[in-house]
C-alpha cells in the first residue's frame, strides 16, 4: 500500500519536484546524486553541441538526460534566456543549483567559444568525483552489511538450537 502511495506521489508533478529536491539534499547521497546530475547533463549538453544541434534544442534535449525536475527547471530557465540572446551562464549561477565551478567553466567556453569542451572537462571531472564518492559509500556500507549479516546468521543459529535446547530440558 505504502509503494502504490509512493508512486501514485511521485507521479504528480509536485510530488516528483518534492522528491527530486530531497534527493538533492540528503546529506551524503544528495552531493552523489548532484554530482551523477550534472555530469549527465553537461556530458550530453557538450556531445549535442560537437554534432552540430543548435544550443536551444541541445539543452532541451539535455534537460530530460538530468533526470531531475528541480535542475530541469534551471536548465529551462537557462534555454529562456539563451533564446533571448542572453547568457547560458548567468541563470544557471542564478538558480543556485549549479556549483560554482560548473557556471565558471560555461562562463569560460561561452567567452573562448569552446563551449563543448569546457563543458567535456566538467563532465569528466564530476563523473571522476561520482565514482569516488560511490567507492567511499561502498567502502562505509561493507562494514554495516557485514554485521548485518552476522545478526540474520545468529538469529537463525538460534532459531535451531533453541528449540533442541529447550526439547533437551524437557526431557530431563
Amino acid at each position: 500500500l505504502v509503494a502504490i502511495l509512493i508512486r501514485a506521489v511521485l507521479r504528480t508533478q509536485a510530488g516528483r519536484a518534492n522528491f527530486d529536491r530531497l534527493k538533492l539534499r540528503l546529506p551524503v547521497v544528495g552531493r552523489t546524486v548532484r554530482l551523477l546530475a550534472i555530469s549527465r547533463f553537461t556530458r550530453t549538453l557538450s556531445t549535442l553541441l560537437a554534432g552540430g544541434l543548435p544550443i536551444v534544442r541541445a539543452l532541451d534535449t539535455a534537460k530530460h538526460v538530468a533526470n531531475n525536475v528541480v535542475l530541469g527547471a534551471a536548465i529551462d530557465a537557462a534555454r529562456d534566456s539563451v533564446t533571448e540572446g542572453q547568457s547560458l551562464a548567468q541563470p544557471l549561477r542564478a538558480s543556485g543549483e549549479f556549483p560554482p565551478i560548473v557556471v565558471h567553466m560555461v562562463e569560460v567556453g561561452e567567452r573562448s567559444g569552446e563551449l563543448e569542451s569546457m563543458l567535456e572537462k566538467v563532465a569528466q571531472t564530476y563523473e571522476d568525483q561520482v565514482e569516488t564518492s560511490v567507492t567511499r559509500l561502498t567502502a562505509l556500507l561493507e562494514p554495516l552489511l557485514i554485521v548485518a549479516m552476522g545478526g540474520v546468521v545468529m538469529l537463525i543459529v538460534l532459531a535451531v538450537l533453541l528449540p533442541i535446547i529447550q526439547l533437551n530440558t524437557w526431557v530431563k
